[in-house]
């Protein structure tokens, strides 16, 4: 271990004196990942372009980035303790991102990987990635709960099992998810209806924070979460992972496993991937008490075929997600004098049990999707992608449907939903030349819904989408500066039926708006950089905020739409700093999001009496809003092994219309840690140790008696995580060990809608296992 730190240090010495390319366009970034013959980061490893010096080493997920790098062609020297230095042929035409592989055996030295240089497309615009170690660390959780404690984003939650993400206090119809290049369609029509996707589908999570409905469309209010999958493997043989995740709160088992492989000779160029999920959990409890009925099941599926011939390649993805979650009993009453008691904090008493009954909801998702790209050498690429979605979510109440006697229909949903999606998208992506690149493309969409069930919350509908693009960008000398604009069209029609006549009728809206992005990055040295950039986005009103009608069983509300609401106009200023020297690495992004026509959710603090039960009622309204605030993280190294991190995020959220807060924005999150890295022990490599503190504020900053039940108060928990690897024979077994909330602090957030009823989930120990071959 000492001789690793001492090369790695001579190597850092011998880096400094690197020299700036006079007359040259120098301001370009070399980013990468790492990785051995069984797929795993590598740490510590040091990366140097040849031709100036400039070099940088991997962190702990095996990432590295290399700036102020001049055009043309250099080449790549990767260096890593226990592997044969590795010399790689890059061509830089603006910003690169390489991936590097090792050989599997320390004494062979095989053909180094470099996967296909990709770029951005938006630049300027605040990103964030979950990769690594890190990714590892949240196997198992939802989409929603993954993310929650990167800077700038939390989650809205409906008890332990359904969550989405939120980005600088925006969620739902404004955060697009892109799956694997397609943008994923679901029904979020409630707070409690998260993410159909499987998380173990991405090797890597990208968040784009703030507008970017420019690339995107003009949903992408909030931002953007794509998750994409590892390239497919271009040399002959068969890999994969396996992940074993084992948690005790809930008592919860998930298994995912993915084989890959590519084939040879008459079938040179052609590879594929299998992957697929189980999951299942029985109730979870808070610290003091079982939550009766919050089990799940989940069952996912995934299959992809790549071919690749000369500059043409064609890939074609399925995927499919099944999910039945059990929905918290308490959350539903008969009567205002039982709404009382449960807002009165009087839980449910309950036990542990893996059976799911009514209430509960099932999720099917399926996408299959066909991509076919061409590349026209220096002139860029071409890209054609087209999708088909299907969307079927059914709502079980606890009673069952009036009139139902049978036991075999038993199983009969209140409601039912069924969304088909088509999706088309052409691409051109320009590569840089003379300074200069980006990309243009069109879009288009369609949708219908159709509901079934003994009752109808929505009603039907058409919806036609259809967009066009164009993003340039121009690289002078520390600048790049970005400019892009995209016009959005949008048809919809809504069937609904005379409730005297019968008769059915429908309602036509049109939308049509345009986006734009401008905005600067300068790179100062290769320690300190700035982007800003200031965008403006549109978004039409969903079906749910016009027409909703009804009782959401999953949430325990009445809500009611308005079928007046105008579209929604964003106008976005972001600024973000990054620095990083040897020891200390920064990020500061501050934002100020003013939104007309906002559409939000709000409590009427009145009760709906049915003969199904009594409800707490929401409407829909606008205002004009504005959100602000800041992300801050922090890492500095106070020794080679031991890292302290800091991650800040503030939201404020202000209605000018009533010239007060705005409801619903997340609390002040703050999390501090430190991770310790020690030396190998036995058979395990690369151990660690880490312990946090999450500490959220109490909510303060909401209008005087705007809620059925005040803001929760605010909390501090603690978490611990460990980890090393293990080799086996010529694989590996990556280890993790977690304890969330290990004091078993009683809690409620106040973006968990069952705050009203009970506690957040107390103590946790978690065990997730990656064996890869």
């Amino acid at each position: 271990m000492a001789r690793f730190y001492t090369a790695s240090l001579l190597l850092f010495v011998l880096a400094l004196p690197a020299q700036v390319c006079k007359g040259q366009n120098c301001t370009s970034r070399v980013s990468g990942y790492v990785a051995d013959g069984h797929n795993n980061p590598v740490t510590g490893a040091f990366v140097t372009l040849l031709h100036t010096s400039l070099g940088a080493a991997t962190d702990t997920g095996g990432y590295f980035s290399i700036s102020n790098v001049c055009m043309g062609a250099d080449t790549l020297l990767c260096q890593s303790i226990g592997h044969k230095a590795l010399f790689v042929p890059v061509n830089v035409v603006g910003d690169a991102s390489v991936r590097i592989t090792f050989a599997q055996n320390a004494n062979e030295l095989q053909e180094v990987v470099v996967n296909g240089i990709k770029q951005q497309d938006l630049r300027t615009v605040t990103t964030a990635e979950l990769t690594g170690i890190a990714l590892l660390q949240v196997r198992g959780a939802s989409l929603g709960d993954a993310l929650k404690d990167m800077p700038g984003l939390n989650a809205i939650q409906t008890g332990p099992s359904l969550s989405k993400p939120v980005i600088h206090g925006l969620h739902s119809n404004r955060v697009l998810l892109i799956n694997d290049g397609v943008r994923q369609e679901g029904q979020q029509w409630g707070s409690e209806h998260a993410p159909e996707i499987d998380p173990f589908i991405a090797n890597k999570i990208t968040i784009v924070k703030g507008a970017a409905s420019v690339r995107y469309g003009s949903d992408a209010i909030g931002g953007v979460i794509l998750l994409s999958p590892d390239d497919l493997p271009t040399k002959p043989g068969i890999s994969g992972d396996v992940y074993l995740v084992g948690a005790t709160n809930g008592q919860m088992g998930a298994f995912s496993g993915l084989l890959q492989g590519a084939f040879d000779k008459k079938l040179k160029g052609l590879s594929w991937r299998i992957q697929g999920t189980l999951k299942e959990a029985g109730n979870f409890h808070t610290p003091h008490y079982y939550l009766l009925n919050t089990g799940l099941r989940e069952g996912d599926f995934s299959a992809n075929l790549c071919y690749k011939v000369k500059r043409f390649d064609f890939d074609l993805y399925y995927s499919q997600y099944n999910t039945e979650v059990g929905i918290y009993l308490g959350a539903e009453s008969t009567s205002i004098k039982d709404i009382d008691s449960s807002f009165a904090h009087h839980s449910l008493p309950s036990y542990f049990k893996y059976d799911i009954t009514r209430s509960y909801q099932t999720v099917y998702h399926d996408l299959l999707r066909a991509k076919a790209t061409y590349d026209l050498n220096e002139k860029g690429k071409l890209e054609l992608t087209a999708g088909r979605q299907n969307d079927v979510r059914k709502e079980y109440d606890v009673d069952v449907p009036y009139g139902i006697t049978s036991v075999n229909e038993y199983t009969i949903p209140q409601l039912t939903f069924q969304l088909i999606t088509h999706t088309v998208d052409l691409i051109y992506t320009q590569h840089a030349k003379n300074g200069f690149s980006g990309s243009m493309g069109i879009t288009g969409a369609t949708s219908g819904d159709i509901q079934g069930g003994v009752r109808y919350l929505l009603p039907n509908f058409r919806d036609y989408n259809g967009g066009a693009f164009a993003i340039e960008r121009y690289t002078l000398k520390k600048f790049t500066f970005e400019a892009g604009l995209r016009y959005d069209y949008r048809w919809l029609r809504v069937y609904e039926r005379n409730t005297n006549t019968q008769a059915i009728y429908y309602e036509t809206y049109q939308y049509n708006n345009a986006s734009g992005t401008v905005g600067s990055t300068y790179h100062y040295n290769e320690h300190l950089s700035a982007s800003l950039n200031v965008g403006t986005a549109w978004r039409a009103p969903s079906i749910n905020e016009m027409y909703i009608n009804g009782i959401h069983f999953s949430n325990g509300s009445y809500e009611v739409g308005d079928s007046a609401l105008k579209s929604e106009r964003s106008i976005n200023t972001g600024l973000s700093v990054n620095y990083t020297s040897r020891k200390l690495r920064a990020t500061i992004d501050a934002y100020y999001n003013s939104i007309s026509h906002y559409i939000f959710e709000y409590p009427t603090l009145k009760f709906r009496a049915l003969a199904s039960g009594t409800f707490p009622e929401f409407d829909f309204t606008q205002a004009n809003v504005v959100i602000h605030g800041i992300d801050a993280q922090v890492q500095y190294d106070f020794l080679p092994q031991l890292t302290f991190q800091s991650k800040t995020t503030i939201v404020r959220g202000y209605n000018q219309t009533i010239q007060n807060w705005l409801i619903y924005m997340p609390e002040d999150r703050f999390v501090n840690g430190v991770e310790l890295h020690l030396p190998k022990i036995a058979k395990m490599d690369q151990p660690y140790i880490s312990v946090s503190n999450l500490s959220v504020l109490k909510q303060i900053r909401v209008p005087p008696n705007s809620d059925f039940v005040p803001p929760p108060n605010g909390y501090s928990i603690f978490n611990f995580n460990a980890g090393f690897i293990i080799p086996v024979k010529q694989n590996t077994l990556n280890v993790n060990f977690a304890v969330n909330n290990f004091t078993n602090v009683a809690y409620r957030d106040y973006l968990n809608n069952f705050r009203y009823y009970v506690d957040d989930l107390g103590i946790n120990y978690i065990l997730r296992l990656k064996y890869s071959f």
